[in-house]
């Protein structure tokens, strides 16, 4: 259970969905999931780079969906269930990592601080900007009944030229509070999305710098 309890905060973005979701929307079959080459993530889809800190973890597909099937027993939430079956069709997963392995990480009093770079295909949507995307979610989250707080308050910030939105969020698991900023801004008929987990402001500001190496083509 110590590691649920350090891992399985990092899988909340997995049920970030619209409620206007649509099978018809999703995943072109030459879609780039991008690559990571000297510790800087390129895709060429979104015409980005990432720098990912030195020796932070790099979680692989496999680990994200051994978190995702430990997340589904923890809550045995059907509707959690119901978001992630919708999620695989509009959703992909692009990028996690963690500031320490979660394979071996147990300090229970101090949150592993994480973030996670994913995107959504709302191209059949009304959706037109990093804000109305977050809307989506802010209600998607109230709906799903799950134990997450989201602030109401969407603010803005500019990443090399991109405008992206956020709102930050407080989720109760196993009586821990563990804290989340949402971000989101729209490119190519997609919403691309980062999500930071933090425990301390120290842990959100570094991820907020990881962000901010982000350049656009």
């Amino acid at each position: 259970m110590t590691h649920m309890k350090n891992t399985f905060y990092i899988l909340v973005i997995a049920f970030i969905t619209l409620t206007t979701t649509s099978c018809q929307r999703g995943i072109p079959d030459n879609f780039d999931y991008g690559s990571i080459e000297n510790n800087t993530y390129t895709n060429d889809f979104f015409g980005m780079t990432l720098d990912i800190p030195e020796g932070w973890d790099v979680q692989s597909e496999a680990e994200q969906k051994e978190l995702l099937a430990e997340a589904q027993k923890e809550l045995n939430n059907k509707e959690f269930d119901k978001m992630l079956k919708t999620t695989e069709i509009t959703s992909a997963d692009l990028l996690m990592a963690s500031q320490f392995d979660t394979q071996t990480y147990t300090d229970s009093k101090v949150l592993n601080a994480n973030f996670n770079l994913t995107t959504e295909n709302i191209s059949l949507t009304s959706i037109k900007d990093g804000k109305d995307y977050l809307d989506a979610t802010r209600k998607t989250l109230i709906e799903s009944q799950m134990p997450v707080k989201a602030n109401e308050d969407t603010k803005s910030i500019e990443v090399d030229g991109k405008t992206f939105y956020y709102f930050d969020a407080v989720m109760t698991m196993n009586g821990m509070k563990i804290k989340q900023r949402y971000m989101s801004t729209v490119m190519n008929g997609f919403s691309l999305i980062y999500v930071a987990t933090y425990g301390t402001e120290e842990q959100l500001e570094k991820l907020m710098d990881i962000l901010k190496t982000t350049k656009f083509d």
